[in-house]
């Protein structure tokens, strides 16, 4: 459930990060210590910091379409379905619908 919600989160913030110009945006997991920080660089890319970890620096559009196919893969799984009426996964399908006619 936890996991369902962070992907929510993710492309929220995404959307918003991006769509805004923010210097940075910075994804803590629900109930967790998890947390991955993307910020602006001067090159124009996103770099994406676990902790104190450079893991890389990429363009907008690729990382969009990155999260983006994640998170359909996600829910077309079979082992992460859950109940129509259930709060996340409406929060899941309403992210995944507004994060694709999003274009950075």
């Amino acid at each position: 459930m936890m996991l369902v919600i962070a992907i929510a989160d993710l492309l929220f913030g995404l959307e918003r990060f991006l769509r805004q110009g923010k210097s940075e945006f910075l994804l803590i997991g629900a109930d967790s210590s998890f947390s991955v920080l993307f910020q602006r660089t001067k090159k124009g890319l996103i770099a994406i910091r676990c902790g104190t970890t450079l893991v890389d620096e990429v363009d907008a559009a690729p990382l969009c379409r990155a999260a983006l196919s994640f998170a359909e893969s996600f829910l077309s799984d079979p082992g992460n379905q859950f109940p129509d009426g259930d709060a996340a996964r409406g929060d899941l399908l309403m992210a995944i619908e507004k994060f694709a006619r999003f274009r950075p």
